[in-house]
C-alpha cells in the first residue's frame, strides 16, 4: 500500500491531524502507513476505532498487529466525553518514557446521532486544550468523507490544524474557527424536547425526595438498574448545583425514543472546559460529579456561559436524536 504524507513524529508538541478517506481501501492505506511509521520509529501506538475497521486493520497489519494496542471506540467513546480520558491514560503511561508514542482515533462514524456528532466536534476542539501543554505526540483522526454528512467534513477543517486526503497534506485554512472554539460551543443552547417534560425544582432540603421521584419516573423507561444509574447521576448533578450553582436548581425529565433524558439547570458557570473529562484525584467530596455522570451516561452534554448559567443534559438507556 502507498505511503501517505502524514506528519513526522516530533517530540516538542502535540500534533492533531485529520485523515479524510473514501472507502475501506483508502482507510487501510492511510492507517497502516501511520502505524508502520510508528513501529519503524520505535514508537508505541494506540488505535481507537470501531469494528469493522478494527478487524480489517488487524488483518492488514498481520503480525505487526501484536505490536499495536487497540481500544474499541464504539464502547469507550459511545459517550464522546469519555474519549479524552482514553488518550489521557495513554499519555500518562508514556510521558515519562524514552520511546515516542502516537495514536489513531476515529470519534465519528456513520450511525452517530446528531447530538453525538456535536459532542464529538466539541471533543475534537478540546484536544488542544487537553494536550497542548504536555509532551509531544501525534494523533490521527480518520473521517469517512464518502459516508459522513458534508457538515461533519466541513467541521473537520475547523477542529484540525492539518488535513490529509487524496490530494495530500495541507494546513487547514479554517482552523481555528471562532464559532467552533470550546467557549463558543459551550454557550450554544441545546434543542428543546418535543414531548412532555416533567419539571421539578430542588434544593438541599428536597434532595432526598428528588432521588425518590427520579427512581419512580426512570424505572418504566430504563429498568431497575437504569433507574439506579439515573438516581446516581441526578444526585451528583443536583449536589453540584446546590454547592456551586447558587444552592438550588431545576430538574427536567422526559423520554426520547428508547432513552431517559434528564437535565439539571442552575445559575452557576463552569469555567473549566475539560470539566468531567479529566479523572479527578479524589472520587468523593463533591469534586467528581461530572466525571461520575460521564462514566454512567450514554451521552452527557454541558452548556455553560456567563449570564445564562449551566445546563447539563444526560441520556441513559439509548441515545435519541434531539
Amino acid at each position: 500500500m502507498s505511503r501517505l504524507p502524514f506528519a513526522a513524529q516530533r517530540d516538542s508538541f502535540f500534533q492533531h491531524e485529520a485523515f479524510l478517506y473514501s472507502g475501506d481501501d483508502h482507510f487501510l492505506a492511510g492507517t497502516t502507513a501511520f502505524v508502520h511509521g510508528a513501529l519503524e520509529a520505535g514508537e508505541d501506538i494506540l488505535v481507537a476505532v470501531a469494528d469493522p475497521h478494527a478487524a480489517r486493520l488487524r488483518e492488514a497489519l498481520g503480525r505487526d498487529a501484536d505490536r499495536v494496542e487497540f481500544v474499541d471506540m464504539a464502547a469507550a467513546g459511545r459517550n464522546p466525553a469519555r474519549i479524552i480520558p482514553v488518550w489521557q491514560d495513554w499519555v500518562d503511561r508514556h510521558a515519562s518514557g524514552t520511546r515516542g508514542f502516537r495514536g489513531i482515533g476515529e470519534p465519528v462514524w456513520p450511525g452517530r446521532t446528531a447530538c453525538e456528532i456535536v459532542e464529538c466536534q466539541q471533543h475534537e476542539q478540546l484536544l488542544a486544550t487537553a494536550f497542548g501543554e504536555g509532551p509531544g505526540w501525534s494523533l490521527l483522526c480518520p473521517y469517512d468523507a464518502a459516508a459522513l454528512p458534508a457538515a461533519v467534513i466541513e467541521g473537520v477543517y475547523a477542529s484540525h490544524p492539518s488535513v490529509v486526503d487524496g490530494d495530500g497534506r495541507r494546513p487547514s485554512a479554517d482552523y481555528p474557527r471562532s464559532g467552533s472554539r470550546p467557549a463558543a460551543m459551550a454557550a450554544e443552547p441545546l434543542e428543546e424536547p418535543t414531548g412532555p417534560v416533567w419539571e421539578l425544582s430542588f434544593d438541599l432540603a428536597s434532595l432526598g425526595a428528588l432521588r425518590d421521584q427520579v427512581a419512580v419516573f426512570a424505572e418504566p423507561v430504563v429498568g431497575r438498574r437504569g433507574a439506579d444509574n439515573a438516581v446516581l447521576v441526578v444526585s451528583e448533578l443536583a449536589a453540584n448545583s446546590i454547592k456551586y450553582g447558587g444552592g438550588a436548581g431545576i430538574l427536567r425529565l422526559w423520554r426520547d425514543v428508547a432513552a431517559l433524558v434528564f437535565e439539571v439547570r442552575d445559575e452557576g458557570v463552569i469555567t473549566d472546559p475539560l470539566a468531567g473529562r479529566r479523572r479527578p484525584s479524589v472520587l468523593v467530596g463533591g469534586k467528581a460529579g461530572l466525571w461520575i455522570a460521564n462514566q454512567v451516561c450514554d451521552l452527557l452534554q454541558i452548556r455553560s456561559a456567563p449570564g445564562r448559567g449551566t445546563v447539563v443534559r444526560a441520556r441513559l438507556g439509548g441515545v435519541g436524536g434531539a
